[in-house]
């Protein structure tokens, strides 16, 4: 019988792994599990009210082909800037975020037309980065599973990167730890 791997997770880095495990000379039978109802991870399509589709996730990503041609800006908002306006009391909204970032985009990029679309959502605390110590504890973990031979690798964005290349990558450099081929760099 066969090697059976399990990849936990379908975000980018589960989807890179699973692919690149199946694509092997002698691929192992591979098993994803997803706990939520989509694949993915925190790259989603949404479609907005107007019916315009919004990519979401880590980066934006823009389609190929015709619908490519537009362009997909992402404006991002917050620090010092938002904590001002909540000490000052402000009403946070939708209205207050997108006429902000329009105001942004024409100053910063020198737009004289508003968007024709625009979707909006405040995420407190989102901008991914590692605390103080985050590569010694990735060591330390690394090490701990390779003296405790157990059959485990680690891929995502939480490990060696953030961004979709990074989290492609992780998971590439995952599938090639487990079936015993190094990584090309």
């Amino acid at each position: 019988m066969g090697r059976t791997v399990v990849v936990l997770g379908g975000g980018i880095s589960g989807l890179a792994a699973s692919y690149h495990l199946s694509r092997a000379p002698c691929p192992p039978k591979v098993v994803l599990v997803e706990g939520s109802e989509r694949l993915g991870g925190w790259i989603r399509s949404v479609r907005g009210p107007d019916g315009a589709v919004f990519e979401l996730g880590p980066r934006g990503i823009r389609p190929a082909g015709v619908l490519g041609a537009r362009t997909l800006l992402m404006v991002m908002l917050g620090g010092s800037w938002l904590r001002t306006l909540e000490a000052r009391g402000s009403v946070l909204s939708q209205e207050l975020f997108q006429k902000e970032a329009e105001k942004a985009a024409a100053t910063q990029l020198g737009l004289k037309e508003p968007p024709s679309h625009c979707l909006v959502h405040l995420h407190k605390n989102c901008i991914p980065q590692y605390t103080l110590g985050h590569w010694q504890k990735l060591e330390s973990a690394t090490q701990f599973l390779a003296a405790q031979k157990l059959p485990l690798t680690l891929a995502g964005a939480s490990y060696e990167g953030v961004a979709v290349n990074d989290c492609i990558e992780s998971g590439r450099q995952a599938a090639a730890r487990v079936l015993g081929t190094e990584p090309n760099s």
